[in-house]
C-alpha cells in the first residue's frame, strides 16, 4: 500500500491535536444532560442520607429522652438518697460579721458581746447515697424508674465524686400561721462526696450559722419536748458544683425538706438520754439554811454526771463555759397538774465550765437560792385531804417525802434570766430569749430520814394515878411535862442575831410507854396542845437542836397489858420509882419565817423515870 504524504510526514513534525474520543453517534447536548442526571443523583443519595441520619438522631433523641431527668426529679432523687449521720459537734465560739469578713476568730467580750452573732462550729458528719431506695420508692411510674436509673448509673459510673461549695443557706420552719426564717448557714470551704451507692464520705466541716435567736429558741423547745411532729424544717440554698477542679455550674434549689436527709430518730435518742439523766434523782450532797433578814437563803450541794454518749458527741473550747442562770420553781400542789409557783423565790446555778460538766466523774455544783417569806397560801392551807385528826396541804406531803429516805421529792424549774460571761458558749441575748421557754421536772433525793429528827422523848415529873370519872368510875390517867429534843437538819444559825426564827408552837401524837420491854399504856394526844421551844446553845452553828416542852395534865391513857401495868405499879410501889423507855410519834406545828409548817409522823424514843 502506498502511504500518502501526510502519513509519510515525520510524526514528530505533525502537530499536537487531542484524540478525539467516539461517542457513538450522541450529540454534544446529549452528553451534558446525562453529566448532570449523575450530579443530581449524587446530591439525592448524599441529601437522603442526611435526611436518614437526622431521623434516627431525632428518634435516639426522643429514645433517649426518656431517659434524661428533669430537674425536679433529681432534686428529689437525691432529697430520697441522701444521708447525713452527725457523728460529733465541737464549740468552736462566736464571732462578729466583722471577724468573718477578716477570716479571723476573736473571743467574746464584755463589752462588745451584743456584736457577737455568728456561731462557729466544727461537725464531723458521714454522707453516704442509698441509691436503692430512690428505686424501691413504690408507684413509681415505668418513665420515672428509668429516669431514676439513669440517674443512679451516671451518678455512680460517670461522675463518681463531686465537689460542691455550699454558697449560702436559709433554714426555715412552718408553724401554724407562717412561716419562721430560723437563719443562714454557711460552708465556708469546698466540700467533695462520693456518689456511689452505701460508701460513706467523712467530713470535717467547719460550719457558720447566724441564727435568729427567738425562733430558733421555740424550735429548740419543741425538740426538747418531743413536738417533733409540730416542726416543718426546710431549707432553701444555692450549691456551685465542680469536677476536676472545672465548674460545672450552680444549682439553686428553694426548697429541701429536712425530714428527707436528717435521721431525727438519732437527735431524739439524744434528747432522751439528756432527759433520762435529769429524770434520775439527784443526790443533794450537802444543803444549808440560812436566816437572812426578812428571806431564807438556801445553798444546795448536788452533783451530777452527764451520759456518756453526750460526752463524745459534745466538744468544746478549754474555757467555755455556761454561765450563771437565775430559775423559778413551781411547787407540787396537791395535784400534778397543778404545781404552785413561788413567786417570791429565786434559785441561781453557777457558772460551769463545760468541759468539767462533759468529763467521765460528777461535777459539783453548788445552787443557791433565797425565799422571800411567807410561802403562797395555797401551798400552806389548801386541803389536799383529811381526816378527824389532820388535814394534809401540799407543803405536808412536800415535807413528808424531804424526812422519808426512800422517797425523792419532785419539783418543776422555769428558766428566768442569765448572767454575762466572757467565755459564755451562748451571748446573753440569745440564752434569755431561750430560757422563758425552759422547764424541767427535777427529782432529789435529800438522804434525811424523820427517825433523825426527834433524838429523845422524855418525861419529866411522870406519875400516873387513878382519877374519879363519874359514879364509882375510875381512870388511869398520867401527868408529866414532855421533853422533846429536836434536831434541825441543815438549819445555820450563823446569822439570826441570836434571835429564833424557828419555833414550835403546837404540838399532839401518840406516845408509848414501855416496861420491861412490854408496851403497856398508850397515851393518845388527838388535838394540838400548846408548846414552849428554845434553841440549845451550841458551838457549831450549823448543827441546831429544839428543846420542846408541853405538860400533859391528867391525860387520859389506854391500857394495853393490864398485868405490866399491875407490875409497874407494884415496882413504884415496893421502890419509890421504876424505869420506862417512852416512844413517840409526834405532829409538829413549826413556826419559820416561810409560814407555819406541819410535820407528821415524827418518831423519837427515849427513857424516863416514874415516881409516885
Amino acid at each position: 500500500m502506498t502511504s500518502t504524504p501526510v502519513e509519510s510526514q515525520d510524526l514528530e513534525q505533525q502537530p499536537l491535536q487531542p484524540a478525539q474520543q467516539n461517542h457513538y453517534g450522541a450529540t454534544l447536548p446529549q452528553l451534558q444532560r446525562k453529566v448532570h442526571k449523575k450530579r443530581f443523583r449524587k446530591e439525592l443519595k448524599l441529601l437522603g442520607s442526611i435526611l436518614v441520619v437526622f431521623s434516627l438522631l431525632v428518634v435516639v433523641v426522643l429514645w433517649a429522652s426518656r431517659f434524661i431527668p428533669s430537674e425536679d426529679l433529681i432534686q428529689k432523687y437525691y432529697e430520697d438518697v441522701t444521708k447525713f449521720e452527725i457523728h460529733s459537734i465541737k464549740y468552736e465560739g462566736w464571732q462578729s460579721d466583722e471577724d468573718s469578713e477578716e477570716g479571723e476568730h476573736k473571743e467574746l467580750s464584755a463589752t462588745k458581746v451584743g456584736t457577737f452573732n455568728i456561731l462557729k462550729l466544727r461537725a464531723k458528719v458521714g454522707v453516704h447515697f442509698d441509691h436503692d431506695r430512690a428505686i424501691n420508692i413504690a408507684n413509681a411510674s415505668v418513665n420515672v424508674q428509668r429516669q431514676q436509673k439513669a440517674i443512679r448509673f451516671f451518678s455512680q459510673t460517670v461522675v463518681r465524686t463531686l465537689c460542691f461549695e455550699l454558697n449560702n443557706m436559709t433554714a426555715y420552719n412552718d408553724n401554724e400561721t407562717s412561716t419562721q426564717g430560723l437563719g443562714s448557714v454557711s460552708i465556708p470551704q469546698r466540700v467533695c462526696v462520693e456518689l456511689q451507692s452505701n460508701k460513706t464520705t467523712e467530713l470535717d466541716l467547719p460550719i457558720l450559722i447566724r441564727p435568729d435567736s427567738q425562733n430558733v429558741a421555740s424550735v429548740i423547745i419543741k425538740i426538747w419536748k418531743h413536738r417533733f411532729k409540730d416542726l416543718n424544717l426546710w431549707s432553701s440554698f444555692d450549691v456551685s458544683l465542680s469536677k476536676w477542679g472545672l465548674a460545672l455550674g450552680k444549682i439553686q434549689i428553694s426548697h429541701l425538706d429536712w425530714d428527707e436527709i436528717f435521721n431525727w430518730k438519732q437527735v431524739e435518742s439524744y434528747v432522751d438520754n439528756i432527759q433520762a439523766a435529769f429524770k434520775e434523782p439527784i443526790t443533794v450532797d450537802d444543803m444549808e439554811i440560812i436566816d437572812h433578814q426578812e428571806a431564807v437563803d438556801f445553798h444546795v450541794a448536788i452533783s451530777y454526771t452527764t451520759p456518756e454518749d453526750i460526752q463524745k458527741f459534745l466538744g468544746f473550747e478549754k474555757d467555755a463555759m455556761i454561765p450563771s442562770t437565775s430559775w423559778k420553781v413551781r411547787m407540787p400542789g396537791c395535784n400534778e397538774d397543778d404545781p404552785i409557783l413561788l413567786q417570791n423565790a429565786v434559785f441561781k446555778t453557777p457558772t460551769i465550765l463545760v468541759n468539767d460538766l462533759l468529763s467521765s466523774e460528777a461535777t459539783s455544783l453548788n445552787i443557791s437560792g433565797r425565799i422571800w417569806g411567807p410561802l403562797p397560801d395555797k401551798l400552806l392551807y389548801q386541803v389536799c385531804d383529811s381526816d378527824e385528826e389532820n388535814v394534809v396541804t401540799p407543803i405536808n406531803l412536800f415535807l413528808n417525802k424531804v424526812f422519808n429516805a426512800t422517797e425523792s421529792v419532785q419539783f418543776e424549774i422555769c428558766g428566768h434570766s442569765s448572767e454575762s460571761s466572757n467565755q459564755s458558749i451562748i451571748p446573753k441575748q440569745i440564752l434569755d430569749k431561750l430560757l422563758p421557754s425552759v422547764s424541767e421536772a427535777i427529782s432529789a433525793n435529800l438522804t434525811l430520814n424523820s427517825d433523825e429528827l426527834v433524838e429523845q422523848v422524855s418525861v419529866n415529873g411522870l406519875k400516873l394515878k387513878w382519877v374519879q370519872k363519874g359514879w364509882g368510875d375510875k381512870k388511869l390517867a398520867i401527868t408529866g411535862e414532855v421533853i422533846s429534843i429536836v434536831n434541825l437538819p441543815f438549819y445555820n444559825s450563823a446569822h439570826s442575831g441570836a434571835k429564833a426564827t424557828v419555833s414550835i408552837q403546837k404540838i399532839k401524837g401518840l406516845t408509848k410507854l414501855f416496861h420491861n420491854n412490854v408496851h403497856f399504856i398508850t397515851v393518845p394526844m388527838d388535838v394540838w396542845l400548846s408548846a414552849d421551844s428554845e434553841i440549845l446553845p451550841t458551838r457549831d452553828p450549823s448543827h441546831n437542836q429544839l428543846r420542846v416542852s408541853f405538860d400533859i395534865a391528867d391525860q387520859d391513857v389506854v391500857v394495853v397489858d393490864s398485868l405490866e401495868l399491875s407490875r409497874c405499879l407494884n415496882e413504884i410501889l415496893v421502890k419509890g420509882q421504876t424505869g420506862v423507855h417512852v416512844e413517840g410519834n409526834l405532829d409538829l406545828m413549826i413556826d419559820t419565817r416561810l409560814g407555819s409548817l406541819v410535820l407528821l409522823g415524827l418518831e423519837g424514843d427515849g427513857n424516863t423515870i416514874i415516881r409516885k
